[in-house]
């Protein structure tokens, strides 16, 4: 298939998924937060700001360069051991019936597996979730088992005892790395005012808990250079710079605004993952950029899912892959690492 020929097929999908998101979510051409009722808060101002300041950067055009016919443009990266198409990954998502009641998924496994199916069938993978409730963590951890341990699941805040116990579930089925999702904390029903018991924890306490484990670990929920040096001192191997999609607290910054201090600050220490509004391969071209290593992409998942199951995640994917290669293409970068900082502009102050 053609550029064009997804585009028309990923469309019919959108269309499909309207049926099964309306009310909550209306599968809008432009997902940009403003008025969204996929966000569990009454606010939505740090994800409005995700989305608004990526679009204050832009890419330089260069398209005088050795290259041929340009089918070489290379957007392949090897993480954890495995090659992929693209530094491309879902996100996680757990009860898929709690943030979108007209779901058409019979529960968390058969979610969790189209997303892992389609993104992986486009060359990519995916996280998988942990939250409250019976099979919330184990029940996408099964489908995850049976992808070869092809992603990462991402174990919530829980007390240490917890967090072990599900890191040797984790081991079990094979994964390739550990996320911990440390912002987990300002989730209204899981922190200590909410029905759950998630707690911060100190770089200590993390390098403790973690100790159990040979697999890299990634910390999720990093946004200041000192919470990464942080992470550095628990011994983390990467970190997901992330305001957990504005859904845990208002008038924070934007993901892409901290991303380079962060950089300048860790070094090559840290593997740097970024999510927070991005929609686009020239988003990701944007983030590879400033500094980040891969981009984890969460909420249009949850829609083309609805609206195509494996194959809506499949298209989606693929063209985010393209888009990536095309933006690749017009600025005279043939592999990741000809994307540098030269490559864009920033036409607004952050």
């Amino acid at each position: 298939m053609n550029y064009r020929e997804v585009l028309q097929e990923l469309e019919g999908v959108m269309q499909n998924a309207r049926q099964y998101m309306m009310p909550k979510c209306r599968a809008c051409r432009i997902c940009n937060s403003q008025n969204c009722k996929m966000i569990p808060t009454e606010r939505s101002g740090s994800a409005i700001r995700n989305y608004d300041k990526l679009q204050q950067i832009r890419l330089v055009y260069d398209t005088i360069y050795e290259g041929g016919d340009g089918s070489e443009i290379d957007s392949s990266v090897e993480l954890f051991g495995h090659r992929f198409r693209a530094p491309i990954m879902s996100g996680a998502y757990g009860h898929v019936s709690s943030f979108n009641p007209s779901t058409h998924f019979s529960g968390d496994y058969d979610f969790t597996k189209a997303l892992l199916d389609g993104v992986m069938a486009a060359g990519c993978f995916g996280w998988t979730p942990d939250t409250m409730g019976e099979g919330a963590y184990t029940e996408p951890l099964r489908c995850l088992r049976e992808h070869g341990g092809v992603g990462i699941p991402a174990i919530k805040s829980w007390s240490p005892e917890i967090i072990r116990e599900k890191i040797r579930m984790a081991e079990d089925a094979g994964v390739m790395a550990i996320g911990h999702d440390i912002d987990c904390v300002g989730l209204a029903y899981l922190s200590v005012n909410g029905k759950g018991k998630t707690y911060p924890k100190s770089a200590q306490q993390l390098r403790e808990i973690f100790s159990i484990t040979k697999k890299p670990f990634i910390l999720k929920g990093i946004m200041s250079a000192r919470g990464a040096l942080k992470a550095v001192e628990a011994g983390a191997t990467g970190i997901v710079i992330s305001n957990h999609a504005g859904n845990t607290m208002d008038q924070s910054l934007s993901t892409i605004e901290v991303l380079e201090e962060i950089r300048n600050a860790v070094g090559d220490k840290l593997l740097l993952i970024i999510d927070g509004g991005f929609r686009h391969g020239e988003d990701v071209f944007k983030a590879l950029a400033l500094g980040a290593d891969a981009v984890l992409i969460g909420r249009p998942y949850i829609v083309v899912a609805e609206g195509g199951e494996a194959r809506g995640v499949e298209l989606y994917t693929q063209k985010l892959v393209w888009e990536l290669q095309n933006a690749m293409r017009m600025t005279g970068c043939r592999t990741l690492k000809d994307i540098t900082r030269d490559k864009v502009v920033v036409t607004k102050e952050f």
